[in-house]
């Protein structure tokens, strides 16, 4: 029997309050799940109802969805997020979980098996990498580029569409183009509306360069880490595809499983959602 949704549910953790879907029932296998860049807990709408067996909560990532924004004093770095899952996976009570990631969210379960090895048991990366390594010597002009870029983004304000159906083909035609129903999806929890007009209600500072970025020894600490098991699924048609020298530290991982599929960055929202859940609940369950 499919796992349904079930409620929405609220976290708090370091001030912030976190929204997320839950879905299935207790008693399965628990999971917390974890969206893309700009994306938001619905990522997971199209996939989830071909599941069975699991208690999954799919977060809304701070600063996403219906998520708190980070307040001015904080950043959107990726390493910002490793607590506030855990705490989120603490509030549920769960002990051990699984973990599916998609891109940045794939990043960040990456982050979180590495770090809390005795915590995770599967981990499930969709068309989502390794951080890209940064030697050691670019560390200063990174830090003055975030600091630019992320006064920059803090004082913008969002684009204001005059109707929603604007806003959903924004994301339809954006930086990683989406078919109309994934984009639909995604803009049904992300996009707000004030006197202005219809916007996406992600923080704009998510879009600045990251402080810190971790060397390859930095890295090699977390992944050689991981103790769950993992799978990565590559997507034929992606836009982005791990450089060579992520690649390589694919090694670091030997008990990972490596799946290539057909379709696009989002293709467990898209037409391929059904084959993904399927690869995934067998990787699972």
């Amino acid at each position: 029997m499919s796992i349904e949704f079930v409620r929405e549910r609220t976290f708090e953790t370091n001030g912030l309050t976190l929204k997320a879907k839950e879905w299935g029932s207790s008693g399965s296998l628990p999971v917390i799940a974890l969206h893309g860049w700009l994306d938001n807990a619905a990522t997971f709408d199209r996939m989830l109802p071909f599941m069975d067996n699991l208690n999954v909560v799919a977060l809304d990532l701070a600063g996403h969805g219906l998520s708190s924004h980070r307040s001015i004093d904080a950043s959107y770095d990726i390493w910002m997020d490793v607590g506030e899952v855990m705490a989120v996976a603490d509030q549920m009570g769960w002990e051990r979980f699984a973990l599916v990631g998609h891109s940045r969210g794939a990043i960040i379960s990456g982050l979180i098996a590495g770090t809390f090895p005795d915590r995770v048991s599967h981990l499930v990366l969709i068309d989502g990498f390794v951080p890209t390594p940064q030697s050691g010597d670019t560390a200063a002009r990174q830090l003055a580029r975030a600091i630019r870029e992320n006064n920059r983004f803090g004082a913008s304000s969002p684009t204001f569409f005059h109707d929603f159906e604007r806003a959903v083909q924004a994301r339809v035609n954006g930086f990683v183009p989406l078919d109309v129903r994934a984009a639909a999806i995604l803009a049904g929890r992300g996009v707000a509306e004030d006197p202005r007009g219809f916007y996406w209600s992600s923080d704009q500072r998510l879009k600045a360069a990251s402080y810190t970025k971790y060397s390859t020894e930095h890295l090699k600490s977390f992944f050689l880490a991981i103790a769950a098991r993992v799978m990565l699924i590559q997507a034929n048609d992606s836009p982005f595809s791990p450089e060579r020298q992520q690649s390589e530290l694919f090694g670091w991982v030997p008990q990972m499983q490596i799946v290539q599929m057909p379709g696009s960055h989002h293709l467990h929202l898209e037409g391929q959602a059904e084959e993904v859940a399927a690869k995934v609940q067998t990787f699972l369950i």
